[in-house]
């Protein structure tokens, strides 16, 4: 049994399994596979035992061909009276140990995401990564989002016995727009009994939802964010499980992402026209000045050089920008604009880039050395979500010293200290977000360098929040080791 840690003291070593359908650089579509890689690096930084079960997509065989992946034995499921064959890969990932999970032709896709067997694909995946937690034995087991979630259920159910009853479990929410909801007959693929299919087991108004295999099965529920945990127990977010995450709110606590600050330096940065830091900030005027050259944008008053980066989606409020973007361009700002996604987003804001060229740059698909010089190099960063569970985007633009414009919403709340290190505004509104511009531009011609300099000194890293969850996994362990 893992002895709990006394407070301020370093926790135990902890023997750890993360279980994810995303883990960066191997196979990641946005901010999951990076927050997942970076608390996972952060946690052995401190010297855990990390463990990561993902599926083995054909993007994360051909990253990790250069790991030297071994044979990590084969495994066989009985899906429904289907027997399915399989092989997990085992390498190392850095401090990381990897088990990828061959399973026939179920992950073998150019798309991580998507087709209409989804749910039994991440069905599979749980009952595969329930097996091999019961083998592994580790002192935590974490299951990130709804693809992995069922896997909590299956654990407490299938495999609760033995050493398998002493593992603590955790459900990640990094985002509860996404439940996992498909038909009930997964209930049989899964392996569980017909009368888990109920609104206090994974019924979902007729459907099953895989993200509830988590939520009530879990020993902890952690949100990326204070704010969030909250906010997932109202209506407005919880998205019909707002009554679960009540009843459970005992179990419910919210814990911020951070970045990797050695992987996002602007004083090493190569992706940059010139390098700056808190005790040297020349650079970011030359940044400022090369962004501008390189989108060929008319160069705008102190304060007025706004960017957004990010998915075009109603979430991250590109509507929103669209609607505030002439108003902007009237009070003299600029603006780069770096993203992809939802096709009628795209052509609104290309079509407001062919209208004022000179002021507003639109690049669509994803270009990662473009979007640190938009931080490097913008005044402001726009970010109107209408939710955010966490957010990154906020944290870069601080580490490269551009000042965060956000709704305050979710880990926007908990990570921007407004007037201090951003500007937070409370309607989501064209006219709300003019003015928040307006106020930002406002504090950098009062504060100038020395805003800066706040900014480029703001903690974005991993070491708050690591030692946060440290604790929190030391109390699931030895509470888990208590059951047996």
């Amino acid at each position: 049994m893992p002895p709990r840690a006394a407070r301020g003291q370093p926790a135990a070593r902890l023997r750890l399994a993360f279980v994810s359908s995303e883990l960066a650089p191997i196979v990641q579509t946005g901010g999951l596979g990076e927050a997942v890689a970076g608390l996972a690096r952060a946690l052995a930084a401190r010297g855990h035992e990390l463990h990561c079960i993902v599926p083995a997509h054909s993007a994360a065989l051909q990253q990790a061909s250069a790991l030297e992946l071994r044979d990590g034995g084969p495994i066989r499921l009985d899906l429904a009276g289907d027997p399915l064959d399989g092989r997990w890969h085992t390498g190392h990932l850095g401090p990381l140990t990897l088990h990828l999970l061959e399973l026939s032709d179920l992950f073998a896709r150019d798309a991580i995401y998507g087709g209409l067997d989804e749910g039994y694909r991440f069905t599979a995946f749980s009952r595969a990564a329930a097996a091999r937690c019961a083998e592994l034995a580790p002192h935590v087991m974490v299951a990130h989002d709804w693809q992995a979630a069922l896997s909590i259920c299956i654990l407490r159910t299938l495999h609760d016995r033995g050493p398998g009853r002493g593992i603590g479990t955790v459900q990640v929410v990094h985002n509860n727009a996404y439940q996992g909801r498909f038909e009930a007959g997964l209930l049989e693929v899964a392996g569980l009994p017909g009368e888990f299919f109920a609104p206090d087991g994974l019924e979902f108004y007729g459907q099953i939802s895989l993200l509830k295999g988590g939520l009530g099965w879990a020993d902890r529920i952690v949100a990326v964010s204070p704010s969030y945990a909250e906010e997932l127990q109202t209506a407005e977010f919880g998205a019909g499980l707002e009554g679960l995450y009540r009843y459970r709110a005992g179990r419910l606590t919210g814990i911020v992402n951070g970045i990797d600050a050695d992987a996002y330096d602007p004083d090493k940065d190569a992706a940059l026209p010139a390098q700056f830091s808190a005790q040297a900030t020349s650079g970011r005027a030359q940044c400022r000045e090369a962004l501008g050259q390189e989108l060929g944008l008319e160069t705008p008053k102190p304060g007025w050089l706004l960017a957004c980066v990010g998915r075009l989606a109603a979430q991250k409020g590109w509507d929103v920008l669209a609607d505030a973007a002439p108003a902007l361009v009237e009070r003299g700002a600029s603006l780069a604009l770096l993203g992809d996604g939802e096709p009628e987003l795209r052509k609104r804001i290309a079509t407001l880039a062919r209208r004022w060229p000179e002021r507003i740059a639109f690049q669509t698909g994803w270009n990662d050395g473009l979007a640190r010089r938009i931080y490097a190099g913008s005044d402001a960063l726009l970010i109107p979500s209408r939710f955010e569970p966490c957010g990154l985007v906020q944290r870069l633009a601080q580490r490269y010293g551009s000042l965060p414009i956000a709704h305050a919403v979710g880990g926007l709340r908990d990570t921007i200290r407004s007037f201090e290190t951003g500007i937070l505004f409370q309607e989501l509104t064209a006219e709300a977000l003019v003015e928040a511009a307006t106020q930002g531009a406002a504090l950098q011609r009062q504060h100038g360098d020395n805003l800066t300099r706040t900014l480029l000194s703001e903690d974005v890293s991993w070491r708050e929040p690591v030692a946060a969850w440290e604790r929190e996994l030391a109390d699931v362990a030895a509470d888990a080791a208590a059951r047996m």
